[in-house]
């Protein structure tokens, strides 16, 4: 089972990315401190989902483990899905630390991408 954190996106004023807040909750009202996402060895993936209210929809992820050579995969990036959750995927044998930039764009129409800053996840907890 993985844990889920959910993003309160907007764009940033200079129009070009995605300014991004992280909760516990769907509603927002329970704001992840500073630093890196924190999930259990054994969750297997961390999700991301919008909240209530966020400006922005979000379409995907890309990712990479910190640390490990700079090229990406078809594994390093994830869809959203129907409900508009994206999964991060995370080994359960070892402690690593991803790099994640969220994807987003304008509801309606797909007319803007926006990338998130990337926020690190970490399966030590």
């Amino acid at each position: 089972m993985s844990n889920i954190y959910y993003v309160q996106s907007s764009i940033n004023p200079n129009g070009l990315f995605a300014d991004c807040s992280y909760f516990y909750d769907q509603a927002g009202t329970k704001p992840v401190p500073e630093g890196r996402l924190s999930i259990p060895l054994a969750a297997g993936g961390c999700e991301f989902a919008k909240t209530d209210g966020s400006e922005l929809v979000l379409l995907g992820a890309t990712y990479k483990t910190l640390g490990s050579p700079p090229y990406m995969t078809d594994g390093n990036f994830s869809a959203a899905d129907e409900q508009g959750i994206v999964t991060v995927s995370m080994p359960t044998s070892r402690v690593v630390i991803k790099g994640v930039i969220l994807l987003f764009s304008n509801p309606g129409v797909v007319d803007s991408l926006y990338a998130s800053s990337d926020p690190e996840v970490i399966n030590d907890n």
